[in-house]
Order: C-alpha cells, then structure tokens, then sequence
C-alpha cells in the first residue's frame, strides 16, 4: 500500500512539473504568435512556471521570460507605435530575465561521470538579442525621458544597464566585443549616467563614473568639476579641496580648479595660502583677474603698498576693466580708513595731521571710482560708491549731481 501511495506522489510531482513545462511552451507560443501576440497570458503563463520549484531552476524557463519582453518591444518597433516608454520598460524587463537565464545555463551540472554540462543554447539565443539592444539604444531614449520626467534614479538604471551590456560575460566572446566598442559615444553616456546619478544625490556613484571618465584616456573636464561638486554637497570640504589640488596639476591649463581653491581659501581666511595659490596661477598663465584678487587680499591684509603693485599690474592688463578700478580705489578707501581708526586716540594737533593723511588716501581712491563709473554709467554700486565718497571729502556739487 506504501509502494502504491508513493508512485502516486511520484506521478503526480511528474504531472506538475509537466504541466509547469507545458506553461513555459504556452507563454513562448503566446509570445511568438505571428498576428495578434497575447503577451498579457503569456506573462501569466510563465509566472506560474518561474514559481513553480522544478521550472524555475530551468535556464529555458528565465529565457522565455526575457523572451516576452523583448518580441513585445519587437511588435512596437515593427509598428512604429514611438512608445519609448513602453520598449524601454519590455527591454528592461527581458534583460533582467536573460542575465538570471545565462547565469543558469553557464552553472555547470555534473553527469555520473563528473562531467560538466552547460546549457550553451540558451547563451547562444540571447547573445545577439542583448547585441541588437545595445546597437539600438532603445535604453538610451528611454533614460533621457526618464530625465525629462525628473525620474532620476529609473534614468540611472536604464542607461546602467545600457553601459553593462558589453562587459556582460555572455557578450565577450570577440566577434561580440568588437561590435561594442567603448568609444567616445559609450563614454558620453557614462557622462550622464554620472549626472543622474548626482541629481538623485547618489554622490558616492557619481564619483565613481566621473572617476573613470577623469582617469581614462579622455580627462573629462567636466567630470572633474563634478567630483568637487559632489563633495562640496556631501559636506566633506577638505576632500573637496584636496581633489581641487590634485586637478590644479592633472589640468594646468584650466583655471576653474585654481580659482575655486583660491576662492575656498579666502572664504575660510586663510589668506596667506591664497596668495601662495595666486603667485602659482600668475606663474602658469598670468591674468588681470588673478593680479586683481591678489592685489584685494593683500588690501584686506593691510599690505597697501604691494597690493598697489598688483592693482597696477591689472590695470595693466585691462585697461577698461571697471571692477579692477573700482577694487583699486577701495584699496585706498581701507588705507584711509586704518590711519583714520588709529588716530582716534590721538591728541588733537597729532588728530588733524593724520586726517590729513588719510584724506589724501581718499583723494587718491576718487580717480579710480570716477573711472569705473565712467565705464559702466549703468552699474549702480559704482554710482553709489563714487557719491559716497564725494559726500566724504565734502565735493557736494558733483554728490548732488550724481543724486539722481
């Protein structure tokens, strides 16, 4: 009766893996039908069996799976439907299934003998699928409007998996490679992979791609610019100023990394490091802007005299630059201003002599703040700077005349 009792079971257990079997036939027939597909039922279909314990350890049964997907995204491109949401969502999908298929089919099983044996068929199905993909760029169109819908994360996916076809094991056999090569456009798209993948705050990522685009053959620039900016957001300034020094000689000729290391310096009062950083960039390609900002922190230092030097360098350089003129004439303001202060204690004979000094030094601001007006009339701070300090030395004819 036991013995009765267990080939019952056995066949019943056959009858359900048959019936399993038979579903994942139905779901590809469904799918490949020539006219009128029914990828709904095939989906169905194919469900059961990937839940089922015998078929969903089969490579055939994660084939057929991508396989849905992939001649659903067939049908929309046979019949121009332009639904890029839709293939990109099928192109996905089937790829998810085909990476689980391949990694079954490639795990060996052992015959009595100790044998191997792979299911290099189902490999073979899938290789030049994955190929027609990656020459499509239908993942591509779909991430860019996935950007477009601010879905920053799904657009990372769809142009991730785009990039990973070809390091995929199954496409590297060589007549696969060759027909995938890694060249500016695949580069291009790594690009913007890194750029979702900082709109999505995923910095760490992010850094990742621009990473490889910065020390690869091409020294991103930008991809540069957008390490710094992603430790500048992740809150790790020291890092952000370190890969800032590391750019300073990687890329010489661009100064955007010397004036953000400059400006970071400044803003964090370390001055005499910042002038360090000016003198190297004045080494490497000498520019107004750089013998103006140099000349402002020695202002600020209170070295007036070697601050005059730069500003004169500057002018030098552009003549008709009116924000040098008007950084030159406060040069002589806060020149000025310290002999003023310091004579606050002073006695009134000694008081008198000092304000004397320090209106010469006003004096001297005026040319300079009249020139900068004179350049950009339109330009409301010189304007104001320029009455104010007519209104200082007492001019009130030409502080009326600028009233208005």
């Amino acid at each position: 009766m036991k013995k009765v009792l267990f080939l019952v079971a056995l066949v019943l257990m056959s009858a359900g893996t048959f019936a399993q079997k038979k579903n994942v036939s139905r779901a590809k027939n469904l799918a490949l039908m020539e006219e009128n597909p029914d990828f709904a039922n095939a989906r169905v279909a194919i469900g059961e069996a990937l839940e089922n314990e015998e078929t969903k350890g089969l490579a055939d049964t994660w084939y057929v799976a991508g396989l849905i997907g992939y001649r659903e995204a067939f049908m929309e491109r046979i019949f121009r439907t332009g639904n890029v949401e839709k293939i990109g969502r099928d192109v996905l999908e089937s790829i998810n299934y085909w990476l689980k298929a391949d990694e079954m089919a490639m795990t060996p099983v052992y015959d009595k003998k100790g044998r191997p044996k792979y299911n290099t068929r189902v490999r073979r199905d899938i290789q030049p699928k994955m190929l027609e993909y990656y020459q499509n760029q239908e993942l591509i169109q779909y991430g860019i409007l996935l950007n477009d819908q601010q879905e920053y994360q799904q657009a990372y996916d769809a142009f991730m998996t785009y990039l990973s076809i070809p390091d995929m094991p199954m496409m590297q056999d060589e007549k696969y490679k060759a027909q995938m090569p890694k060249d500016s456009t695949y580069l291009l798209y790594k690009y913007y992979t890194g750029r979702f993948a900082y709109a999505n705050k995923n910095y760490d990522e992010a850094i990742r791609l621009f990473s490889d685009l910065v020390d690869g053959e091409t020294e991103n620039i930008s991809s540069a610019e957008h390490i710094y900016q992603c430790y500048i957001d992740k809150g790790d300034s020291a890092k952000a100023n370190e890969m800032l020094d590391i750019y300073i000689e990687k890329f010489p000729k661009e100064q955007w990394f010397m004036q953000n290391r400059i400006n970071n310096l400044v803003s964090s009062g370390n001055t005499e490091a910042a002038l360090v950083y000016l003198d190297k960039a004045i080494e490497r390609a000498p520019q107004g802007q750089y013998y103006n900002s140099k000349a402002s922190i020695l202002s600020l230092m209170k070295r007036f005299d070697e601050s005059l030097v730069s500003f004169e360098k500057a002018l030098a350089m552009e003549p008709n630059n009116a924000l040098f003129h008007q950084s030159y004439g406060y040069a002589y303001v806060d020149w000025g201003n310290m002999i003023y202060d310091a004579a606050q204690d002073l006695s009134a004979k000694e008081f008198d002599a000092e304000l004397k000094k320090a209106n010469e030094k006003f004096m001297q601001a005026l040319p300079y703040f009249e020139k900068a007006y004179e350049l950009e009339p339109e330009n409301p701070d010189y304007k104001r700077t320029l009455r104010s300090l007519y209104y200082r030395l007492q001019m009130m004819d030409k502080y009326e005349a600028l009233a208005n």
